[in-house]
């Protein structure tokens, strides 16, 4: 069965507008248009070492638990979900800026990596994944015989 999608005539401008967003705010936090789910993107930085690739991303407020990291096809993906703390229904708000809900972001790496030897840490609300680098595969002769 093919898939079916439903036309949007205004896809190519909030396509535009988000990346243009982006591009402006990388660590803001986006609301998908059409959809109740808040997004988080955190900031990430990317550095590239002699033997290791080193990702650093800002979590602030983000518990360990909450974090999953996975590496697929040279690109890194941190996701989660920030939960809310025990909420008092006699609390009155007058201001709520401090959001809750999922966070992920892919990372392009520029190398290729053994995910068996990586390791995470997270201090101070920043994640830092170290990534040992794979020695790229070198041609070997074949004799005919």
């Amino acid at each position: 069965m093919a898939n079916v999608s439903i036309w949007d005539p205004f896809y190519a401008v909030r396509s535009d507008f988000e990346r243009l967003l982006s591009d402006f705010f990388p660590s803001s936090v986006k609301r998908m248009w059409g959809s109740e789910a808040l997004t988080m993107e955190p900031a990430v930085d990317v550095l590239e070492k002699e033997n290791a690739i080193m990702v650093r991303a800002e979590l602030p407020g983000i518990a360990r638990d909450e974090i999953k990291l996975e590496i697929h096809e040279n690109k890194l993906i941190i996701k989660g979900e920030h939960k809310t703390e025990k909420e008092d229904k006699k609390d009155n708000f007058y201001r709520k800026e401090i959001e809750i809900g999922s966070f992920y972001r892919m990372v392009d790496l520029p190398s290729d990596v053994d995910a068996s030897t990586s390791e995470a840490t997270l201090k101070d609300g920043i994640l830092e994944v170290n990534l040992k680098k794979i020695e790229p595969s070198k041609p070997i002769e074949i004799a005919v015989k």
